[in-house]
């Protein structure tokens, strides 16, 4: 247990692998009650420590089959991407505007 001073009342804490505070007290049985109960907590703080630890165990096992599993809609996707290059080839949206602007120059003077 260590205490610690602030500017007017000291702030208690149990450490060890975790940090526990506990409130300052004027009396001493307040205090020593106090800490009673900070020390009955700790096995309580810990079980729920423990199943959160197991339910964000399971999730990241769920997550990584999940991760493991094919894209469903993978053949779609890429027969869409497939056309939608066809159409920006189609249509010359794959240039940008100074390359379009430059072929139609050289176009012009070739033809001038």
């Amino acid at each position: 247990m260590q205490a610690t001073r602030g500017e007017e009342v000291p702030s208690l804490y149990l450490s060890g692998a975790c940090l526990y505070q506990a409130t300052p007290y004027q009396t001493g049985p307040a205090l020593v009650a106090m800490l009673v109960v900070l020390v009955g907590s700790i096995l309580k703080q810990h079980s729920a420590g423990e199943a959160q630890l197991e339910v964000r165990r399971k999730r990241l096992d769920d997550i990584r089959l999940e991760l493991q599993r094919p894209f469903e809609h993978e053949g779609r996707l890429l027969d869409l991407m497939t056309r939608q290059c066809e159409l920006l080839k189609r249509l010359d949206l794959d240039k940008d505007e100074a390359g379009t602007v430059s072929v139609d120059t050289e176009e012009l003077r070739e033809a001038g």
